[in-house]
């Protein structure tokens, strides 16, 4: 005589699934600022709009001094197709975080640190050559705070919680039963 045992409901995770859609709005969004940036949309524009104080607007005198001493153009072209590149990493590795593929979890944590390393570098590639007039002008020192303190932070949010969520025992043992 046999005997039937009831199985119940086999546990699934979420987390891929969730995990996976962010990654692929912010991958998304970032083709998009990436292709903008390639299209000559300066961040430091964007930035402006961050500070409290000035009249909303660059003037004419500001905008040539940020001109002079910005880097030169083939870094922020290069910059804007890295940028361009990951996002597509970043899009790609979710979809198949999506689809439990193993691998994602690996590319996921490659991302996050090339990522790191690429808004470090483009902060300071950004940011060096105007040093002295982030000293002398108030609403690029703002500007130059507004990076540091508020983008910054929100840029490294989605690759320092993958490397700390991805690097879990749980999630490692749980990718490792995907293959």
């Amino acid at each position: 005589m046999e005997q039937e045992h009831e199985v119940g409901p086999q546990y699934s995770a979420t987390w891929p699934t969730t995990v996976g859609a962010v990654c692929i709005i912010v991958g998304g969004l970032s083709l998009f600022g990436g292709c903008l940036a390639l299209t000559g949309m300066a961040e430091i524009e964007q930035l402006h709009t961050a500070i409290p104080f000035g009249d909303g607007e660059l003037s004419e005198e500001l905008v040539k001094q940020l001109a002079s001493t910005s880097p030169p153009e083939w870094i922020g072209s290069v910059g804007a197709l890295l940028n361009i590149i990951l996002s597509i990493v970043l899009a790609g590795a979710g979809m198949a975080l999506l689809q439990r593929s193993p691998k994602a979890r690996r590319t996921l944590l490659g991302w996050s640190v090339f990522y790191i390393l690429f808004t470090l570098g483009a902060a300071f590639a950004n940011w060096a050559p105007r040093m002295e007039l982030v000293k002398q002008n108030s609403e690029v020192q703002g500007m130059f705070l507004a990076q540091i303190l508020i983008s910054m932070p929100l840029y490294f949010a989605l690759p320092v919680f993958l490397l700390i969520y991805l690097n879990r025992g749980q999630t490692r043992n749980e990718v490792v039963s995907w293959r």
